[in-house]
């Protein structure tokens, strides 16, 4: 059991700061540091959480990192990713994987709308994966896992077990995948001994037992669960979906 206690915060909680030429970026979560770290400074393995804004006709810079993979979750807005000197239209819903030494850049110079993208940080001391770019759409959805949950698997490790719907490229992350649960519907209560996970709401509402406590939850929440923490989602008003993404 972790000494590091469940946190839920919001994205629009941090203050916002600018970074890469043009970004606006809200510092969800963040790696822990010392004995005088911040609530949300409280995760054990995962660097960053984080989520990113770009205007309208404005572009990120081209860079890379060298010890750290991330990926991309595209929230709003449409736009291209540069990986190495290749371009890919992005738009909701799309995922993009960096390796790490890949350099990349957000664009959105064609779009008057703003582009709006989680961003999230694990560091890796290895090599041996590839960048890549798809919808979640593009993918089949699966059901039996944690109760009436729908799942959608993304992405998950290199050397990962798995179904073929999984990109496997994750060399520090375990997995992350998106979830779904129509009204009425809840995961089943369980817990993860050997790692962290964080979720974040998409759309709808609904609420989490978290180590026998009942939390609420909406769009933007943000919550950090350290491993063996016992755990629960549930939809049982909200009309339509509770939709969420899952890291491991």
């Amino acid at each position: 059991m972790s000494d590091k206690a469940p946190f839920i915060t919001n994205w629009r909680d941090p203050n916002p700061y600018i970074n890469h030429e043009s970004a606006i970026v809200w510092s969800i979560l963040l790696g822990k540091t010392g004995p005088d770290a911040q609530a949300n400074e409280c995760m054990q393995h995962i660097r960053g959480f984080a989520k990113h804004s770009l205007q309208g006709r404005k572009n990120s810079d081209y860079h890379n990192h060298e010890d750290w993979e991330q990926f991309y979750y595209i929230l709003s807005g449409e736009g291209h990713v540069l990986i190495g000197d290749e371009k890919h239209a992005v738009s909701e819903g799309s995922v993009v994987y960096f390796p790490p030494n890949v350099y990349h850049q957000m664009f959105a110079e064609d779009h008057d709308d703003w582009m709006e993208h989680l961003i999230i940080t694990c560091p890796v001391e290895r090599t041996g994966s590839e960048a890549c770019v798809f919808n979640w759409r593009d993918v089949t959805p699966e059901t039996g896992l944690h109760g009436g949950v729908v799942t959608w698997p993304l992405l998950r490790g290199v050397e990962a077990d798995g179904g073929p719907s999984f990109r496997h490229c994750l060399m520090g992350f375990r997995l992350f995948v998106m979830q779904r649960l129509i009204r009425g519907k809840t995961s089943d209560y369980h817990r993860h001994e050997d790692f962290e996970q964080v979720y974040y709401i998409l759309e709808g509402w609904g609420s989490m037992l978290i180590d026998g406590t009942i939390h609420s939850v909406a769009e933007g929440d943000t919550v950090y669960l350290p491993p063996g923490v016992p755990h629960q989602i549930l939809n049982e008003e909200c009309d339509g979906w509770l939709s969420y993404l899952v890291v491991s």
